[in-house]
């Protein structure tokens, strides 16, 4: 069995030393070196193998037939040279030496290689366990994002989705930029563009710098000091997704990892992001009426009795407001149903403009509708009740000249929290006590709930 003795414990020597003691068919049997605190003497103490720093103190104590000589040291030649003359050891030294230490560290770089790409593949693991068990889009997006800038130890990056309808791209989440990034969220995708050109690519399109890249568009991104990019189409079952981007503020040179781990990671993403998208239709179909986007019934009971509880709370006032459509039996049996659909999309558009986008709108049932209004009292819900039932009547709808009152208008009940109940559900028949008061007064006004108290 070769018995090998070390000398010289710097860096070569304590490179060599944990991968010849590896070998089960090689014996480490000392290291020396001239500096006692090496760090090679202190590693192979911790390994229980014989120190000195006299080699030849220490070749009289063990029993070795090769030396590695990594001294560096012409003294030290000199006298193993002494001590080849006499045969009785083979001795690694000069350009042999230079040759061990270049395979020993080619194994080294190997084993690096190794455990870089093993943790890359455990962190791919964790990703794919935390991309599943995301509970909203936003977290799965900045999840994303957040473990692709640190594969690729970018400072930055950004995902866009894709609206195949519109043929848009829109930045939905950020990472690592200025807070007026992207003041241009959404764009159209432009021919010849830099967008296009992504979107076409089978690969990863990589710019390691933006200024000698001149086969599309890259003014947009110069605007935001991107001066290199990784870019990864995001594409599940076929569908494109949208674009995953990482960043850097200067000229920089990807490898081929970099290239391969955001492969893998923008794989993982489009599949999740697919399925969280259509996670998200379905919850919304749930919630939400099929002809004008609203919420339905179901979901303003809900949510009216948390923000019941919310305005208890916080002491805040709460306003409900119960519309319907006038005659709208006599608009439809005089223009059809369609155009009656049209006609409660229309009043549909008219609530969204004059409401504002913190209150919630719901199709409470054929032509009723019912508004819910936070931390607003009685005189604000009746002013915005006004406005509602005002900009009805001046919409212009197709066929309201034939109406008892020409127009197309609405009538509304207005009932306030804590005010008029103390309860969603009271609410909501103090509201409709109003409404039917409006309609009885001779429809297309407004009427708020008089509690027997006031």
């Amino acid at each position: 069995m070769p018995k090998i003795m070390i000398i010289g414990a710097g860096a070569g020597g304590t490179a060599l030393l944990p991968i010849l003691n590896d070998y089960k068919d090689i014996e480490v049997t000392g290291v020396a070196d001239t500096n006692s605190n090496a760090p090679g003497l202190v590693l192979a103490k911790k390994m229980g193998i014989p120190i000195s720093d006299d080699f030849q103190k220490l070749l009289t104590q063990i029993d070795a037939n090769i030396i590695i000589n990594s001294s560096g040291s012409d003294s030290v030649s000199q006298k193993l040279n002494e001590t080849r003359k006499l045969g009785e050891l083979e001795i690694i030294e000069g350009e042999s030496a230079k040759v061990l230490f270049e395979l020993v560290n080619e194994k080294i770089q190997s084993e690096k290689e190794a455990l870089h790409r093993l943790h890359e593949h455990e962190a791919l693991y964790r990703i794919g366990i935390m991309l599943t068990s995301s509970e909203s889009e936003d977290e799965l997006l900045h999840t994303i994002i957040k473990w692709a800038t640190r594969l690729t130890h970018t400072p930055a990056g950004s995902i866009a989705l894709y609206d195949s309808q519109e043929n848009t791209m829109e930045i939905v989440a950020v990472h690592g930029f200025k807070k007026d990034f992207m003041a241009e969220e959404q764009w159209p995708i432009r021919k010849g563009g830099l967008t296009e050109y992504i979107l076409n690519m089978n690969a990863p399109t990589v710019i390691k710098d933006v200024d000698k890249f001149d086969l599309a568009d890259t003014a947009k991104i110069k605007a935001d000091d991107i001066c290199s990019l990784i870019a990864i189409p995001l594409i599940a079952e076929r569908t494109t997704i949208g674009i995953l981007y990482v960043d850097d503020f200067v000229t920089r040179d990807f490898s081929q990892r970099d290239e391969a781990i955001l492969t893998l990671l923008g794989t993982q993403a489009a599949i999740a992001i697919e399925k969280m998208q259509l996670f998200e239709q379905t919850k919304k179909l749930a919630i939400t009426d099929g002809l004008t986007g609203l919420y339905n019934h179901r979901y303003f009971v809900k949510y009216l009795s948390g923000e019941v509880l919310r305005a208890k709370r916080y002491s805040h006032e709460l306003s409900v407001l119960i519309i319907d459509i006038d005659h709208f039996k006599n608009y439809n049996d005089t223009n059809g149903h369609l155009q009656g659909n049209e006609a409660i999309k229309k009043v549909t558009h008219v609530m969204k403009d004059v409401t504002r986008t913190m209150d919630v709108l719901s199709r409470y049932g054929g032509e009723e509708f019912a508004i819910i209004l936070p931390e607003t009292n009685k005189q604000q819900a009746l002013h915005t009740a006004i406005r509602i039932c005002k900009s009805v009547q001046e919409a212009g709808v197709f066929g309201e000249e034939k109406q008892p009152l020409k127009k197309l208008t609405v009538s509304i009940g207005v009932a306030t929290y804590p005010e008029d109940a103390a309860r969603g559900s009271v609410l909501v028949e103090c509201a409709d006590q109003a409404l039917y008061q409006a309609k009885h007064e001779g429809r297309n006004r407004v009427v708020v709930y008089e509690s027997e108290k006031n």
